[in-house]
C-alpha cells in the first residue's frame, strides 16, 4: 500500500492497522510505502509497484475518468472513502491588505497545481477575483518570506506549521474552502479495477482492517502518535509531537465527523462525489466523470 506523502498523522490509522496485526489477521501480507514528489502514489499504482494507494478524491476522479463520450470502466476504483470533509484553505496576510475574499483580486497567491487547483479556481470565481497565481511546491516558505499575499494550506498541516514558525493566528485571514461550498472529501483508499475484480475478498478485508486502525487511533491517540513518530524516525523525516498531535486531532475530526451518523464512516457521499466531479469539469480538469457505482463498487454492496 502506497501512502501519498511522507510519514505523518494523516496516515496514523494505516500504521496502527499494520502494527496491531489487523491486516495480517485479515489474511493480508501488506507493507506500507510512502510516495514522494518524484513518484506519486498513483504512479506507483499504475506501474504495479503498489496494489493499493491513498489519494485525494479529486486526484482519484481524474485518474479514473474515462475519455469523453466513452463508457469504459474506470481503471482505478475506490476501496473506501476515509477523510469525509475538506481541510483545504487559503491563508492571507492581513497587513498585506487581505481581510476579505474580494481583497485577493490582483494579489500574488500561491497554491498547489493540478487537481488541488480546482477548488481554489472555483473559490476565485465565486468571489469574482483574479489573483496572480504562483505555483506552490513543498513548503510555505515563500508565504513566510512575504513573497505572496496568500498561500494554500491544509488545516491539519501547513496552517499549524505557520503558527509554529512564530506567526500568530491573528495576523492571518483564513479562508476554509468548506465554508464556501467547496468542501470536497479528501483521502480515500484505491486500487485498480483489475486487482479489485481478482481480489474482491482482499478488498473487503482491507476495508475492515483499515477502519479498525482508524477507530483505534481515535480511541488511543497517544499510542497513535507513538506509531507516527516511530514511522517518521525510520524514514528520516523530521517530526515533532505537538504538530503531529494537531494533525491527528484534525484528521480524526474529518474521518469521524462530529454530528454525522456512524454509518457514514468509510463511505463516499454520492452528492459530494457529483459536486467534486462538476467542479473539476468546470475547471477544465475533467472531460467526463466515471459512473459513481463503477467508481465505488464495494460501497454498493453495503446498506446506506
Amino acid at each position: 500500500m502506497a501512502l501519498q506523502w511522507q510519514p505523518q498523522s494523516q496516515f496514523a490509522g494505516y500504521y496502527l492497522a499494520r502494527d496491531q496485526g489487523w491486516y495480517r489477521a485479515a489474511g493480508l501480507d501488506l507493507s506500507l510505502v510512502h510516495a514522494s514528489v518524484a513518484q506519486s502514489s498513483v504512479d506507483l499504482l499504475r506501474t504495479g509497484a503498489a496494489d493499493l494507494v491513498t489519494l485525494f478524491l479529486t486526484d482519484a476522479i481524474i485518474a479514473a475518468a474515462p475519455p469523453a463520450n466513452r463508457s469504459t470502466q474506470p481503471q482505478i476504483v475506490q476501496v473506501m472513502q476515509v477523510v469525509q470533509r475538506s481541510n483545504l484553505m487559503l491563508l492571507a496576510w492581513k497587513d498585506m491588505g487581505v481581510r476579505q475574499a474580494k481583497e485577493l483580486d490582483g494579489q500574488r497567491v500561491s497554491y498547489w497545481q493540478g487537481a488541488f487547483a480546482a477548488a481554489f479556481q472555483a473559490f476565485f470565481s465565486i468571489n469574482g477575483v483574479s489573483p496572480k497565481p504562483i505555483p506552490q511546491y513543498q513548503s510555505v516558505n515563500l508565504f513566510l518570506a512575504r513573497g505572496v499575499a496568500a498561500c494554500a494550506a491544509m488545516e491539519y498541516n501547513e496552517y499549524h506549521r505557520i503558527w509554529q514558525a512564530g506567526i500568530d493566528a491573528g495576523r492571518i485571514t483564513a479562508f476554509r474552502m468548506r465554508d464556501f461550498g467547496l468542501g470536497f472529501p479528501e483521502d480515500g483508499l484505491y486500487t485498480t479495477s483489475s486487482w479489485a475484480s481478482r481480489n474482491p475478498e482482499l478488498v473487503r478485508a482491507v476495508r475492515g482492517a483499515t477502519l479498525a486502525g482508524w477507530v483505534y487511533a481515535r480511541d488511543h491517540p497517544e499510542e497513535a502518535l507513538d506509531a507516527v513518530l516511530a514511522e517518521a524516525r525510520r524514514a528520516g523525516v523530521a517530526a515533532n509531537r505537538p504538530h503531529e498531535r494537531w494533525m491527528l486531532r484534525h484528521i480524526l475530526d474529518s474521518i469521524f465527523v462530529p454530528g454525522s451518523l456512524p454509518a457514514a464512516v468509510g463511505r463516499l457521499d454520492q452528492r459530494a462525489f457529483a459536486s467534486t466531479a462538476q467542479t473539476l469539469r468546470s475547471a477544465g480538469l475533467l472531460e467526463q466523470a466515471p459512473e459513481f457505482t463503477a467508481f465505488a463498487p464495494f460501497q454498493a454492496e453495503e446498506a446506506p
